[in-house]
């Protein structure tokens, strides 16, 4: 038997106790279930960095765990609950966009609208959808219920559109800030499997990273490597293109913030 894993992802911080009744609902139903908080510091209603840190963590599970995601600003409207399996891994959800980074093979996703009621905790609150539903179905879950037996499959499932780099033309690459780390580092959209395939094509083997009125042409392998007066470039754990400092905030020194565009020229 696999040991139950359930996470947690919310943007709940830390000082009410809302993640920790969705701990109790859940050990109500399953006992053996070991907790693990991803985050409860999402910023408030922001499913896309919600997705963003659950998209960079949860493959690092075992299979077969189930990741309880709730940012959840629609709670008690019409936006759906579902549960989903994907990649081998169960996601416990709001229908609200925050899976998106996942849908990616849709030969490896079923995802179906939670409505079997007699699962959920009664009574059902309008505003805390995350016990009264999604605790009980994610422990559910961890018992061996299948997805079938919560509700239908459905194909319409809410899958935003991530932002993704813009190919400019052959030798340059445009993309944006998605995400500032607690550090102040200025995550991209640009992935390492592009920038150096772009990077072993180009002619010279150079390039030109530009953010505002500051140019970068060295990647740097890690932080202590950077400057603390100068924005550097990395590729970081997600494997994604970073402008940071050294010992400093990069988006408190710079002023830049999530949605601010960058190009990389390769010379």
């Amino acid at each position: 038997m696999r040991k139950p894993i359930v996470t947690l992802t919310t943007d709940f911080g830390l000082k009410d106790n809302y993640a920790a009744s969705m701990k109790a609902v859940m050990l109500s139903i399953n006992p053996e279930i070991t907790f693990v908080d991803i985050t409860h510091q999402v910023a408030r209603h922001d499913i896309m960095e919600a997705c963003f840190l659950l998209g960079n963590t949860y493959h690092y599970f075992p299979p077969w765990t189930v990741h309880v995601v709730v940012v959840d600003p629609t709670v008690g409207s019409k936006r759906r609950p579902i549960v989903a399996s994907i990649n081998n891994h169960y996601f416990v959800a709001p229908d609200n966009g925050v899976l998106s980074v996942l849908y990616q093979d849709p030969e490896d996703i079923s995802v179906f609208e939670i409505t079997a009621e007699h699962y959920y905790l009664k009574p059902l609150s309008s505003t805390f959808h995350g016990r009264d539903i999604f605790a009980p179905v994610a422990a559910w879950l961890t018992k061996g219920v299948e997805l079938e037996n919560f509700g239908e499959k459905i194909e319409d499932f809410v899958d935003l559109k991530l932002p993704a780099p813009k190919l400019v033309d052959e030798t340059r690459l445009e993309g944006e800030i998605i995400h500032v780390d607690s550090f102040g580092n200025l995550i991209s959209n640009i992935p390492r499997a592009q920038f150096d395939q772009m990077l072993e094509e180009s002619k010279e083997h150079r390039f030109e990273v530009r953010i505002g009125d500051f140019v970068m042409k060295e990647l740097k392998r890690y932080y202590a490597e950077c400057q603390a007066d100068k924005p550097s470039v990395l590729f970081g754990s997600t494997a994604q293109l970073e402008v940071c400092l050294k010992q400093r905030s990069a988006k408190d020194a710079l002023g830049f913030d999530k949605g601010q565009k960058l190009t990389v020229q390769f010379l």
